[in-house]
Parts: C-alpha cells; structure tokens; sequence
C-alpha cells in the first residue's frame, strides 16, 4: 500500500492525558511545601550584562523569578519645558512581559489585561525608584529604565525594583540609595501569617500583598504598595516591619553585585589601555 506523503505521521507510541495531570498535581504539591514565613528566598544578583545599554542588571530569585533590567540617559528630554518646570530631569520606567514568563501566567500574552497590569507595574516602578535618583541633577532630561520579565515565579515587582536600582547604579546615574524590594503575602484564614517573598501559586491564593521599596542606607522607604482584605492595621503594620526587615538583608548582595561589576569594568579598561 502506497503511502500518503503528506500526512504527518503521529507517533508509534502514546499516553494517556493522566499521566501528565499527575505530574502537574505533584508539582502542585511540592509548591504547597509550608516553608518559614520569614525565610528570604535565595537571590541571585549580576550587574553589567548587556553591552547596548549604559547600565543593565540580572536579578532571579529562587523559585524561578528572572528579571532583565537595562537603564539609559541623560539624555535630552522630549519636552524640555515640562522638565524645567518640574526643577529636574524625568524618570521614565517601562515594565514588559515576556510571552514565556511562566506556567503560572495569569493573562493571555498580548490581552489588553495583561498590557494594563504593564502599565501598572511601569507606574509603581517609577513611584519606587524616582526619590532614590537625583533628578534634580539632571535638569532638562530623561532617563529611562525597561525591566523584562523573564519568568514569573512570584515576587515580580519586587525584583524588578531590585533590578532597576542596579541598573541605575550601574549606569552612572547620580543615585541616594539603591532601591531594594521585598514583597508579602497572607493566605486566607484568620492566623495565617504574612510571608516574604511569595511563590506564584502562593501569591494566587493570597487575599492580600504587599510591596516595599526601601533606601536602607538612609533607612528611607521610598514606596508601599499593596491592597487586599481582611487584615486589621495592626497586621499591616507588622508587615511592613517585615518587609523592611526583608530589605535591609537583601542589600549586601545587590550591594556586592554592585562592586563585583565595577572591579570587572576597571580590569576591563586596564587591560584595554
């Protein structure tokens, strides 16, 4: 019997779709781990990554969270009048998702849901990073920062102001601080505790979250943002604590990044000179 050439042969061999549903049950369960409220996930932290922009940064969190940021400027604003009457230089912040973020993606990539969530993060970004640069140094100009999720493990936007403020930094740009994130998450019920840096499947369940940006040099908060419901203000108010907390411990390694890149771009240049 001929065969017909232009069909696509399946495969020889199958299984059944419950056997995958296991595995994804299985992995359900190992996220549903209880873990210490208080521990900080591991954070990986690499300043000086990419050679197009003047300043770029890496941060990934264990649990699979990865961010690319990459900063530019001073440069000449668009609008030179709107600078000069704001007596300083603008911060302009983008916040984009990869299509591949994670299995745990809550929008369709490209949905006018998921561009809205962008716009929100971008916004919350620039709130969070705007009193750690000195703008007031730059007059009539810009500075732009664009932060790529890579993948979605929980915690984004807190990464990604961790990564933000390296990239600045790294840039040159004239900074008070770095900007270090830490986000919370409370789980349903009435003694659920307020636990750092959350997962995905984590953060899904929770009914309320919590986002701190910290200057911990200067011990200044720079930005809260959250919402949820059912947590009287003295439970906010512990989480708060606790999300300073969690950034005065994450600074010493966004800090050595910091000095690890500048080392590299020193040996760099003697080695070119």
């Amino acid at each position: 019997m001929p065969l017909d050439h232009r069909r696509v042969r399946g495969p020889e061999e199958s299984q059944p779709p419950e056997v995958w549903a296991g595995g994804a049950g299985e992995e359900e369960e190992e996220d549903a781990v209880p873990r210490d409220p208080c521990a900080l996930r591991p954070l990986f932290a690499r300043a000086g990554l990419l050679s197009q922009a003047e300043g770029s940064a890496y941060v990934e969190l264990g649990g699979g969270t990865k961010v690319l940021c990459a900063a530019w400027g001073p440069r000449e604003a668009a609008e030179p009048g709107a600078a000069a009457a704001a007596g300083g230089g603008r911060l302009l912040c983008e916040f984009r998702r990869a299509p591949f973020a994670g299995r745990g993606a809550r929008w369709r990539p490209g949905s006018a849901a998921e561009r809205e969530a962008e716009r929100e993060a971008a916004a919350a970004l620039r709130e969070a990073l705007e009193p750690a640069v000195r703008l007031a140094r730059y007059p009539r100009a810009r500075l732009a920062v664009s932060a790529l999720l890579l993948q979605d493990g929980g915690s984004a936007l807190a990464a990604a102001i961790s990564a933000a403020g390296l990239a600045l930094a790294d840039a040159g740009v004239e900074m008070y601080d770095l900007a270090v994130g830490c986000a919370l998450c409370r789980a349903p019920g009435p003694a659920a505790a307020w636990m750092l840096q959350p997962g995905e499947p984590e953060e899904r369940r929770a009914v309320a979250r919590l986002t701190v940006a910290l200057l911990p040099a200067l011990n200044q908060v720079s930005a809260v943002l959250g919402g949820g419901q059912g947590s009287p203000p003295d439970a906010w108010a512990q989480a708060l604590r606790l999300g300073l907390d969690g950034c005065h411990r994450l600074y010493p390694v966004l800090r050595q990044s910091l000095l690890r890149a500048a080392r590299r771009r020193d040996a760099a240049a003697a080695t070119t000179a």
